[in-house]
């Protein structure tokens, strides 16, 4: 013991460097602990709708660039905002800016990873001459749209009664109804719809009528994850600034014109 105390007076650089050895190993076993190798993220929406096919390559990317495997998998919106929120995947593939404001804080765990990938507008269309110049026009009408987007729940849930609203597992599903002369309006996004309608002479009675709202699209991120979605959200402004992102955006949109 005496031997030790001697030898520690004597070589203080070797007791710093020795000190500073332990800390640096703690704080690399600390980190490789948490380290995430690989994340999942769930989508309320079918993986090779418009969003989607954005979304997901650029995630893969930017998560690539910070050292993680990205997957996507498909479940129906509400059981995805559930496996999302409860931690079962790492996140939620697509929803608005103010998503938590229209779901009604009901997915507190879910953090938005903060750079915007995409601006979608929100469209009415019907097989009928029908005017619309605001979602107040709507309420005379019987409207089908797609369950998991919460803000279409919240502008149509404060102007009209449940009777005159239906509510399907995803889009081309609202469109059929619509074709087949069961409701009114379909309200969907404007590339997707026009996809849709392109796809099958059953849609070619189906047009545009209206414009409602223009929609941002975020990526959000289990709190479990949150410097991870930190340097994600970075990752994807450096995207944006190198081009690469806007390439992923150019490709998709030129396989829809």
């Amino acid at each position: 013991m005496c031997y030790f105390i001697i030898e520690h007076e004597m070589n203080p650089l070797l007791t710093f460097v020795s000190l500073s050895f332990f800390v640096i190993s703690l704080t690399l076993t600390t980190f490789n602990a948490q380290a995430v190798e690989e994340v999942t993220f769930s989508a309320g929406a079918p993986l090779d709708g418009f969003q989607a096919q954005i979304i997901i390559p650029v995630l893969i990317e930017a998560f690539k660039r910070n050292g993680v495997r990205f997957k996507a998998e498909h479940n129906p919106s509400l059981r995805s905002l559930q496996k999302s929120n409860s931690g079962a995947v790492d996140g939620e593939l697509h929803r608005i800016y103010d998503f938590h404001k229209v779901s009604g804080g009901k997915y507190p765990n879910l953090i938005r990873i903060d750079s915007k990938i995409l601006s979608v507008w929100l469209v009415a269309y019907s097989t009928k001459n029908i005017t619309i110049n605001n979602w107040q026009d709507l309420k005379k009408y019987n409207v089908v749209y797609y369950l998991g987007r919460k803000n279409v729940e919240k502008a149509l849930g404060n102007i009209m009664p449940p009777s005159q609203l239906k509510t399907v597992n995803n889009d081309l599903q609202a469109f059929k109804v619509l074709a087949a002369k069961r409701t009114d309006i379909v309200i969907s996004e404007s590339i997707n719809g026009q996809a849709i309608i392109n796809s099958s002479a059953e849609f070619k009675d189906i047009k545009e009528i209206a414009k409602l709202n223009e929609a941002t699209i975020y990526a959000y991120i289990h709190k479990k994850h949150e410097k991870l979605g930190i340097h994600v959200a970075e990752t994807i402004k450096e995207m944006k600034k190198d081009r690469s992102f806007y390439k992923i955006v150019e490709k998709v949109l030129q396989s829809y014109q």
